[in-house]
């Protein structure tokens, strides 16, 4: 069984993306001379958020020619990546009068992505708390999503309600009882929570666990948060901790004080955490010591460790897919820009509130019999002596890969059979789709040509194997101890932590750590 992650965007969605453009033009018209500098003013906007971040010390908001790129490129592009990933996503039981704080609102662009997308929230009466510590781009997003309606002859129900304050302060401003808060939401945000904006010595993963901890607070019973963030590295890599800091994980970094510039560091050096004749300490991989706060609703397909934060591994969690909805309007600026593509990228994760004393559904300890669900992480790729092109999944195993899979869509959920193999370059298990194979839980793969010359059968050539399944066969040998024997999974290995073994309490039953 396959369920698909994203979907293309329905009527209304096209509609409300088609009459975007002349919305902006009435909000924040532009001269002839402005728009003849529409294209380079992206460009310049799009190197200060990736390749020129110093840049950011004083935001783009205040200059009218980037806020002006921003709301005719980003933003576009930005509600047609998420019109193409809210639809799918599962939000459980929808109160009737819902409350959404959505952090680092700009100008409202995931709210926006909501009412375009949902119509299951589009017919509610949603109350929207939009905050940023720039009102004037707010006031913006509310213009924006006032005359959209009026353009699709809409009279929505929702109420914008704007406030200024930073993602950190956010949850605890919000004017609302404790445990009103159906869902928090953050869109792009993870990646400009800069170092310098916080007091000295002050972690980003302390940073992640005290936003965490305060909404945990303001959320009711079954609250969500939505983060959604670029398809880049960093934001994969942001994500991932961010998942990690839910689930009880404190961050260590000791050579970087800033995760983002970490992140950002390794994206543009295409470099390893480790090099390769190195090998990592396994007890930093296990640094859990606070409670969890939440449990992974997607695209995690389990609540164990995150297999992308392995230190020995190049990938990160995203998922690609074709850029179906763009304006026609969108793709000639994109063009002019030299920014134009034919697919989106992004980065996400959903949790659910866990409640005082409830504990994360356990991952399997390791492979056996049944069936596990695996999550597409990657495109596909050819793999020597496996048959079609391969992608990488994520599963409770750890990471996986899952021969002769390109016809899955981007991102979808798919139920597989673990194999005994492992692929000999990243070590994840090798898995094969249950509708193709339901009753096989070893797979051979075919000789290469090396071996055909021997002669022999690839049973009977163990040191051979190209995707060796022995822990002593692997590039990376571990040391075994009594808590971990060989027939452990990647994500239920004993927890050491470091530094934080003192009990802490957990949010909902006394003092926070970090207030």
């Amino acid at each position: 069984m396959t369920t698909p992650l994203f979907s293309a965007p329905d009527s209304f969605a096209r509609r409300a993306l088609e009459e975007l453009f002349p919305v902006l033009d009435t909000v924040m018209p532009m001269t002839g001379q402005q728009r003849r500098d529409l294209p380079l003013a992206c460009r310049d906007l799009s190197a200060l958020l990736t390749t020129e971040r110093d840049g950011l010390a004083r935001p783009y908001w205040t200059s009218p020619r980037l806020t002006s790129a921003y709301l005719r490129y980003f933003l576009p592009w930005n509600l047609v990546r998420l019109s193409a990933l809210l639809p799918g996503l599962d939000f459980g039981r929808i109160p009737e009068e819902p409350l959404i704080l959505d952090m680092g609102s700009g100008p409202l662009t995931l709210p926006l992505a909501l009412w375009m997308s949902r119509p299951d929230l589009r017919s509610r009466p949603v109350t929207i708390v939009a905050s940023d510590t720039t009102p004037h781009i707010l006031e913006l997003g509310r213009e924006i999503f006032e005359r959209l309606n009026e353009a699709l002859g809409e009279k929505s129900p929702w109420t914008i309600r704007t406030m200024r304050a930073a993602v950190s302060l956010a949850p605890r401003r919000l004017y609302a009882k404790p445990g009103t808060l159906w869902m928090a939401s953050m869109g792009n945000v993870l990646n400009e929570m800069e170092e310098r904006r916080a007091k000295p010595g002050h972690r980003m993963g302390e940073r992640m666990r005290e936003l965490l901890e305060s909404t945990w607070d303001m959320l009711a019973e079954g609250g969500l948060i939505l983060a959604v963030e670029p398809g880049t590295r960093q934001g994969g890599r942001l994500i991932a901790h961010l998942r990690k800091s839910a689930l009880g994980g404190v961050e260590e970094e000791p050579e970087f004080d800033d995760l983002t510039a970490f992140a950002l560091r390794e994206e543009q050096a295409g470099k390893r955490f480790f090099p390769d004749d190195e090998e990592p300490d396994e007890d930093d991989m296990d640094d859990f010591g606070l409670p969890p706060l939440f449990t992974p609703l997607s695209p995690c397909p389990h609540a164990g460790r995150c297999p992308m934060l392995d230190r020995r591994s190049t990938a990160w969690c995203h998922v690609n897919a074709p850029a179906e909805g763009a304006p026609e309007a969108l793709r000639a600026l994109s063009a002019r820009a030299g920014l134009d593509k034919d697919s989106i990228s992004l980065s996400f994760l959903s949790l659910r509130k866990l409640e005082e004393g409830e504990l994360p559904p356990a991952a399997p300890a390791r492979p056996g019999r049944g069936p596990v669900a695996a999550r597409i992480v990657s495109d596909a790729f050819v793999v020597p002596g496996y048959p079609g092109r391969a992608r990488y999944a994520c599963t409770g195993l750890g990471l996986a890969l899952i021969p002769a899979s390109s016809h899955l869509p981007p991102g979808a959920l798919c139920s597989c059979r673990p194999t005994r193999e492992h692929d000999m370059k990243s070590r994840a298990v090798i898995l094969l789709l249950e509708d193709e194979a339901p009753h096989r839980t070893s797979f051979r793969p075919p000789l290469r040509t090396s071996e055909r010359r021997e002669g022999g059968t690839f049973r009977d050539r163990e040191h051979k194997r190209p995707f060796p399944s022995r822990r002593e066969d692997a590039p990376f040998p571990r040391k075994e101890t009594s808590e971990r024997g060989r027939g452990e999974g990647f994500a239920d290995r004993q927890r050491s932590p470091r530094r934080h073994d003192a009990p802490r309490r957990h949010p909902g039953g006394g003092k926070k750590s970090g207030n």
